[in-house]
């Protein structure tokens, strides 16, 4: 049996300070755990973190919880929160306590312009569908790069008296729009004329635990495997990562995959040099003959596509895939014979 001092020696400084403080971000809920394991790289940061809602509704001197907690956690963070209700509270010199609405946009952009760039921003206010995305819509953008966005208590989706329902409300049918807008380069393959909100190029994650839905802010621009573009920063960095290996380790797999970065950007001409000169130190490997066969496929070179098919046969000639493959390509290339 667990000892009780090994049990206290489990719980994460997060929990301890939340327990210390009565908030129920542990108890009634389960996030001090989950917040710790985010927020620790930031611990010793000067961040700036705002919290909506500040707890104990329609009480002047009820409240504040989280916000001791906060500032006993960042402890050179400057730490900001928002209620509907004005609020006297006795609280760390680096909290600060402001009244106004989440679907007050006007409110929240000069929170923004004032008081941020925020690191992290932790909805914890009405739980309304429509507070959530109108808070969303103004605090997200105006988000720290890098920033952290958080929606607690993702439950009221579900809620009838919350304006939720059982198959998912409002709050759910957003959270699927954030993943959508975090797959634009996906959508937009087969729909290049999709006009998507600019905040789909800073949603870097999207992160989802119980009852908490987590938005990371940053670069979202990598490029879709099938409309890769060799220009992107980040198709740029990956060809350099895998050069750089290639000097320093030389493999006939990282070749390939070198080969088939260059095919995906349909820059056929360099990943069929590249083939030609793995493939003059590995004959026989499986990997770049399969990128050899389609770059050879994409180039429309017949002969190529057939080579490569009964190089690969040799080596696997119990594949009825490489056959039936094969066959096909006789057939479509009308080289039957040769």
């Amino acid at each position: 049996m667990v000892s009780a001092l090994e049990r206290s020696s489990e719980i994460d400084p997060l929990t301890r300070l939340a327990i210390r403080y009565g908030t129920d971000k542990w108890g009634a809920h389960f996030y001090t755990p989950i917040y710790h394991q985010l927020f620790l790289p930031l611990r010793g940061k000067p961040i700036r973190l705002l919290e909506i809602g500040i707890g104990a509704p329609g009480l002047r001197t009820g409240g504040g919880a989280s916000l001791r907690m906060w500032a006993d956690y960042f402890p050179l963070g400057q730490i900001f929160g928002v209620d509907i209700t004005p609020k006297t509270l006795s609280l760390d010199p680096r909290v600060k306590t402001f009244t106004g609405s989440q679907d007050d946009a006007a409110f929240l952009t000069r929170l923004c312009d004032e008081h941020g760039p925020f690191d992290i921003v932790i909805d914890d206010g009405s739980h309304l569908p429509r507070h959530v995305v109108a808070s969303f819509s103004v605090l997200f953008p105006r988000l720290a790069q890098a920033g952290l966005y958080v929606i607690e208590d993702i439950q009221t989706t579900f809620w009838p008296h919350m304006q939720g329902s059982i198959g998912g409300g409002p709050t759910l049918q957003f959270a699927q729009s954030l993943m959508g807008y975090l797959n634009y380069a996906e959508m937009k393959v087969c729909h290049p004329n999709l006009q998507l909100p600019e905040v789909s190029k800073t949603i870097r994650s999207l992160r989802a635990y119980h009852n908490i839905l987590i938005v990371e802010k940053g670069d979202n621009s990598e490029p879709s495997n099938m409309n890769y573009d060799l220009r992107n920063k980040h198709s740029e960095r990956v060809i350099q990562t895998i050069e750089e290996e290639l000097a320093r380790s030389p493999t006939a797999e990282a070749f390939a995959n070198l080969a088939d970065v260059y095919r995906a950007g349909r820059d056929f001409a360099r990943a069929q040099l590249i083939i030609d000169e793995a493939l003059a130190r590995w004959p026989d490997n499986l990997s770049l003959l399969c990128v050899a066969h389609d770059v050879a496929l994409n180039r429309g070179d017949s002969r190529k596509v057939i080579e490569y098919l009964e190089r690969l046969m040799k080596l696997e000639p119990d594949s009825l895939e490489l056959k039936r493959m094969h066959s096909q390509a006789l057939e479509r290339f009308s080289l039957r014979g040769i």
